[in-house]
Parts: C-alpha cells; sequence; structure tokens
C-alpha cells in the first residue's frame, strides 16, 4: 500500500508540474491579440465552484474513484476544495490572445471543437458539446472533453479530461491518461468524481 501512495504521491506531483508547464509553454514572441473565438473554460469552471459550494450546504455527496496501477480507492466526502480539484481543468484553457491563431476551430449548432498539431501545446483538442441548438451560454453546456499530450525526449504524458454536466450543473468529471517516464514503468491512472 506504501508503494500505492508513494506512486500517487509522484502522480500529485506530475500534475503540478504539468499545470506550471502549460503555462510556459506559449512562446513570449506571440504578440497579444484581440477577443478570441474560443469557449471560455475558466468562466465556466468559476461559475460551477459557485454553485457546487451552495449545493454542498445543502447537502451533496461527491464519490471520488482514483485508479492507479490496477490500485483501485474511493472515497464519499461532503464538502472539497473545487479549485484544486479542477486544477487540471484550469490549466486547460486555451481563452487567451496568445493562442487565438494556433489552434483550428470547428463550430455547428450544438458543438465547438479546438483542435492543434503543435507539437509545444500541451492541449490537442477541445470539444464542447451543447444541450440546445445555437445557445452557448454555461448552463447549456453538455460535455467538455480535453485531450493533452505532453512528449519529450525523457518522458510523455497522454490525458483525456471530461466533464458531464447535467441541467446546468456538473454531474460527474474525470482525468484518465498514462505517464511514461524514461527508464521508469508506464503508469496508467484515472480519477473520476461523481456529484450526487
Amino acid at each position: 500500500m506504501n508503494q500505492f501512495l508513494n506512486s500517487f504521491i509522484m502522480l500529485s506531483l506530475s500534475f503540478l508540474f504539468l499545470a506550471f508547464g502549460i503555462s510556459s509553454c506559449i512562446p513570449p514572441d506571440v504578440k497579444e491579440t484581440a477577443e478570441t473565438q474560443f469557449f471560455d473554460l475558466k468562466g465556466f469552471l468559476d461559475n460551477q465552484i459557485t454553485s457546487l459550494e451552495k449545493l454542498e450546504k445543502q447537502g451533496i455527496t461527491i464519490i471520488k474513484k482514483t485508479v492507479l496501477q490496477g490500485q483501485k480507492s474511493e472515497q464519499t466526502l461532503k464538502k472539497i476544495d473545487w479549485k484544486d480539484e479542477f486544477a487540471f481543468f484550469y490549466s486547460s484553457d486555451i481563452n487567451t490572445p496568445q493562442l487565438r491563431d494556433r489552434y483550428k476551430i470547428e463550430k455547428t449548432p450544438q458543438k465547438w471543437i479546438f483542435k492543434t498539431e503543435e507539437e509545444n501545446l500541451i492541449v490537442k483538442q477541445m470539444e464542447i458539446l451543447f444541450e440546445k441548438e445555437n445557445d452557448d451560454s454555461f448552463e447549456n453546456v453538455k460535455e467538455i472533453l480535453i485531450v493533452q499530450k505532453d512528449k519529450n525526449k525523457l518522458y510523455e504524458n497522454n490525458r483525456t479530461l471530461i466533464i458531464k454536466v447535467k441541467k446546468g450543473s456538473i454531474e460527474s468529471y474525470s482525468i484518465k491518461g498514462s505517464e511514461n517516464v524514461i527508464l521508469n514503468e508506464r503508469q496508467e491512472f484515472l480519477v473520476e468524481g461523481i456529484i450526487k
């Protein structure tokens, strides 16, 4: 069990390293531009946290599941630090002037897709699915999917982040992926939260 705990701590430290790393991956020579066509992920998360903190006072339950190298754990919580819990999602926000021309944008009445092939950008794809057509409000979001890839000569990290929303409130979120560091065993992990 100690080995599992040590592995989990190392994985958590890797998450923190990535969160700081993503913000430093924007080249300094990219000039700021005007309004972007991106989805305001930070604004969405801030809005959800405000709602979740109110729901906590009403007695919601958060079931948090973790799987690391086949070892499973589960916790039932009544309160959680949502800013910390969604740190990976916050660090995936691409709604910045510096990134305006770095992503290919595809929009339909119910789905927005942002993609890039640039190696130095960790967020490779983001998809926003809306419940109703032609309504891009936070309340109409149905699902958010983010694909990340971070690779160099020493390591390769792949992650898929998903938020599922029901009636305007997050009902579940997950981070699934793998970490492959040179000379170390490949680590696979899953963190999932279900809100009831």
